[in-house]
């Protein structure tokens, strides 16, 4: 386990590195033919319409018509840039105009995450809650390729077949044999559709540049989140002299494999805030919810609600709606009182407890799968991924017994074109972390901070995953200042807010 007080040392490294100006200003100048190169892709013409979403909001969601007036575009990209005659798909682009008349610096693109997230909608939500952006840019959002509404890769997966594992913890042949066999009906369902091979991180970017060449800038600005930081430094990687101003914000380790981060790193970093974080609030507020007045109570506690609940066939529903409940603080009090009706009845565990389908907080989405599995290299062999739940599921009980249902030991496709982010190939840009941000852990985010010299605005005791645009206003005022005013890019600690029903940071 890692405490705060170890992570501190290196972030003080960090604030210490040498500050140096933006690369590409907008007082660079780069030659015409080098904004759009694309040809006739780049000759296309967007027909900017009032999105239909924005004109009459789905019932349940968001009234759009309350939020800037928002655009929507389709682009036509090639379904593989390495050979155009195998024909195009679709890309959903949306635009909110910026306010700022003369003083617009360009365009912002925004990234959700995911991968398989549609980022439609956080242009217009970026554009409501953060006006000072929307004066400086056009902000710019968009389906990934494989994302509806753009052209959407449908694994066309059999669910019928797929059996939800009761328990992953129980590490018996027959359950890991089951789960090796829901991960081959997904990973094999995905691969088997036509559009698998070219729904990948590599191909995305290029379709990012080809929307900078129609939009006719000479460079990105970027503001991108947990998997949108991968998709922001592969792009600033291969497209530096067209990158700009970068906000990366809880970030996935760019310098390692998407295994190390959506296996090893995540199992470690969910079960690290549950204990360091949430045990603690659980045990702050007893009074409330009565798990005991210690985190060593608290754990106690709740191992014994969950040996109930398993006994109901609900431990792995446990296990993953409490690993989410870790992305987010606001939903603790909610949550916990889930928990504190199943220790007064456990037998609520099926009523209250949907038995799962996917592994904790992976989207229901081919193109999730399909970038998941193509960008880098997975390991084939079944009996591989049993041992790595075992492993795992020793060392971080929480979320690491699910490693064995891995769709990616099933999956056929790797990327021929990998992009590895490192020292030599990205420019200077703003890094954004929590202390305990459960899904994409610090440590990958501080090793990509001094191995590219990057500045990094550091949450201390910040467990949430995603920092900016959530109400601390010291993350707020560096990242704006960055992004609006040219500041340059600065490391800097900022406090933590208080979790929910306490009255200070802990």
């Amino acid at each position: 386990m890692i405490h705060s007080k170890a992570l501190r040392p290196a972030i003080v490294g960090i604030a210490c590195l040498a500050l140096f100006p933006v690369v590409g200003s907008t007082a660079s100048v780069v030659p015409t033919n080098q904004v759009n190169p694309y040809g006739a892709l780049g000759a296309q013409h967007l027909d900017w319409q009032v999105c239909d979403w924005y004109q009459n909001p789905p019932p349940g969601g968001p009234d759009w018509r309350q939020y800037p007036v928002t655009y929507c575009a389709d682009v036509t990209v090639p379904m593989d840039w390495y050979d155009l005659s195998k024909g195009t798909i679709s890309v959903r682009v949306t635009k909110v105009s910026g306010t700022g008349g003369s003083a617009r610096r360009g365009i912002l693109m925004v990234d959700p995450g995911g991968p398989g997230s549609d980022g439609s909608t956080l242009a217009t939500k970026t554009a409501k809650s953060e006006p000072s952006l929307l004066s400086a840019y056009d902000i710019i959002g968009f389906a990934p390729r494989g994302v509806a509404p753009s052209t959407e890769l449908n694994c066309n997966i059999d669910w019928s077949q797929y059996t939800p594992i009761a328990d992953e913890r129980d590490r018996s042949a027959a359950n890991t044999a089951q789960q090796l066999a829901n991960a081959r009906l997904v990973g094999q369902s995905c691969g088997a559709a036509p559009l698998a091979p070219y729904i990948t991180t590599d191909q995305t970017i290029r379709d990012m540049d080809l929307i900078r060449a129609l939009l006719g800038e000479p460079k990105v600005n970027y503001l991108g989140f947990s998997y949108g930081t991968w998709l922001g430094a592969w792009y600033a990687a291969t497209f530096r002299a067209r990158t700009d101003r970068f906000v990366l914000d809880s970030n996935m380790d760019w310098r390692a494999t998407i295994k190390d981060d959506y296996v090893d790193s995540w199992a470690r970093g969910f079960n690290r805030r549950f204990e360091v974080q949430f045990l603690p609030w659980l045990a702050r507020h007893d009074d409330l919810y009565g798990f005991g007045t210690t985190a060593d109570e608290a754990q106690a506690s709740f191992d014994a609600l969950r040996a109930a609940v398993a006994a109901q066939g609900r431990g792995s529903s446990l296990d993953v709606m409490q690993a989410q409940a870790l992305y987010n603080a606001d939903g603790w009090p909610q949550w916990a009182g889930v928990l504190k009706a199943l220790r007064a009845d456990p037998t609520q565990a099926t009523k209250l407890l949907p038995a799962v389908r996917v592994p904790t907080g992976k989207a229901n989405s081919g193109a999730y799968w399909a970038v998941t599995c193509a960008d880098t290299p997975w390991s084939h062999d079944p009996g591989y991924w049993v041992s790595e739940g075992d492993r795992l599921g020793a060392a971080y009980p929480l979320a690491g017994a699910e490693s064995t249902e891995e769709p990616c030991a099933f999956y056929p496709y790797t990327s021929q074109h990998p992009v590895l982010p490192g020292a030599d190939n990205l420019p200077r840009m703003l890094m954004v972390q929590d202390e305990f941000d459960p899904a994409t852990p610090v440590e990958g985010a501080i090793e990509d901070a001094r191995e590219s010299d990057q500045a990094m605005v550091f949450v201390q005791d910040g467990g949430n995953h995603i920092a900016y645009d959530t109400g601390n206003a010291c993350v707020d005022a560096h990242v704006n200042d960055y992004l609006v005013n040219g500041g340059v890019p600065t490391s800097v600690v900022c406090e933590a807010m208080p979790l929910p029903l306490d009255n200070r940071v802990y």
